[in-house]
């Protein structure tokens, strides 16, 4: 083989790098490009789980909250049925020996 015949060989072998190191390249961009794509949609999902959460949560605040007002507002009308019918029953009672 010839000195130029020894370039040209060393010019390809260095060209093919160069492509393939361009291929490489391009195939690790588009890999990036996918995963910062699913890292938007997971942030995006990351962010709807949160705000949907605050919302069951405060609406499990506001459940409970109204919950506890009917029980309270319920024992305050048995505790009122209570007095009354205690009070009957006294008025009763003085009747019955007077």
């Amino acid at each position: 083989l010839s000195l130029s015949d020894l370039l040209d060989n060393r010019k390809q072998k260095i060209l093919n790098s160069i492509r393939n190191s361009e291929e490489l390249r391009e195939e690790a961009i588009e890999q990036l490009e996918n995963i910062r794509a699913r890292l938007r949609k997971v942030e995006m999902e990351a962010d709807q789980f949160r705000v949907t959460g605050y919302a069951d949560i405060e609406q499990e605040k506001f459940n409970l909250i109204n919950s506890t007002y009917k029980t309270l507002e319920q024992l305050e009308n048995y505790k009122n049925e209570t007095i009354h019918f205690e009070q009957q029953f006294v008025c009763f009672n003085k009747i019955a020996i007077a």
